[in-house]
């Protein structure tokens, strides 16, 4: 009999596959951050025995917080340390706390005065991290040279006192910042600063005096002159009304009229009769006659009156000024009033 040895394959070759690159992309992502930590806990591996023991205290408990990612806690605990014993180690522990925050203007200051500082200098391997560390924190902020005049004015940025470098320049962190410049006598400028990282700028700016900035102003407002003032709006609906009314009153004596016409011709007819017309109805026709005649005389009497109302309350321009005469007409059932206004 002949024995054959199977060949055991894992069921899940796919499934191992995928944790071997897990793996190895945690290690290339994770070495760095822990190379770090492990440089950082070295620049106190071999503390001095004269250092004191508060000292000694503060900066464990700094490197604890910082291997639990406490970096805010790590900081104010290096800058505890730095207090007790400044040094170009207390340095580097607050620039490299700074970068994990993203204050890059304080990393760039400490990382740089690590590398300045003569006491308990860095080794050659902690130099180069950190000078890599503060090429890193350059690129996200902005440099500004800032010129202005008068000279004596102050500065504040974003309401505070800033910390200018060595060479007079400004360094702003991302982000929108406010620059604020005053000075006795002066009119106060702000000006706001939009910083993107990496960049290096000129800002200039001139404070004028408080006199001739109002001065200025003056001249750019608007100079009031005198104006006539507009004449009051004059409506003539009231004078239209009246003009329609006797208009219709005088379409109604019209009407008036030509009844009372109508029954004059019948009296007379009356009056003459035809042998085979018998006029049987006349007293009513002489009322009917007079009834029409006074009406047309009414009212043809109310439409010129009423015309005579619309004609003198019609206001075909303004009101003349005051300091002119002026002839007002009052109209009412009674007649008409006139009198003359200086």
């Amino acid at each position: 009999m002949y024995s054959r040895r199977r060949k055991q394959l894992s069921p899940f070759p796919a499934a191992r596959g995928i944790a071997l690159a897990l793996a190895g992309f945690g290690l290339v992502m994770f070495l760095p951050a822990a190379h770090a930590d492990n440089l950082l806990a070295e620049s106190w591996s071999a503390v001095d025995a004269a250092d004191q023991p508060a000292y000694r205290k503060t900066i464990e408990d700094g490197l604890a917080e910082y291997d639990a990612r406490h970096f805010e806690e790590a900081r104010s605990l290096f800058r505890r340390a730095h207090d007790i014993s400044p040094n170009a180690r207390t340095f580097r522990g607050i620039g490299m706390t700074s970068f994990e925050l993203r204050d890059y203007v304080s990393a760039v200051h400490s990382l740089a005065a690590a590398l300045r500082d003569v006491r308990k200098p860095l080794s050659a391997e902690q130099r180069k991290h950190t000078q890599d560390l503060l090429d890193r924190s350059r690129m996200f902020v902005d440099v500004y040279t800032l010129t202005i005049s008068p000279k004596d004015s102050r500065v504040l940025i974003d309401g505070r006192a800033p910390e200018f470098e060595s060479d007079g320049t400004l360094m702003f962190g991302f982000g929108q910042h406010t620059v604020e410049v005053r000075a006795s006598g002066m009119v106060t400028r702000t000006l706001p600063i939009d910083v993107h990282g990496g960049e290096r700028k000129e800002l200039s700016v001139r404070l004028e005096p408080e006199e001739v900035a109002h001065s200025a102003s003056a001249e750019a407002a608007p100079v009031e002159t005198a104006t006539k003032p507009l004449p009051p709006v004059v409506s003539n609906r009231g004078a239209a009304v009246w003009l329609w009314a006797s208009g219709v009153a005088a379409l109604g004596a019209a009407g008036a009229g030509i009844y009372w016409y109508t029954r004059e011709s019948q009296l007379d007819s009356c009056h003459n009769p035809a042998p085979i017309n018998q006029c049987t109805n006349e007293s009513t026709l002489k009322t009917l006659r007079n009834v029409a005649l006074g009406t047309t005389i009414g009212v043809g009497a109310a439409a010129l009156t009423m015309a005579l109302i619309g004609i003198l309350s019609w206001h075909s321009q303004p009101a003349a000024a005051q300091s002119q005469s002026a002839l007002d007409c009052v109209v009412s059932p009674l007649g008409i009033a006139c009198g003359r206004s200086f």
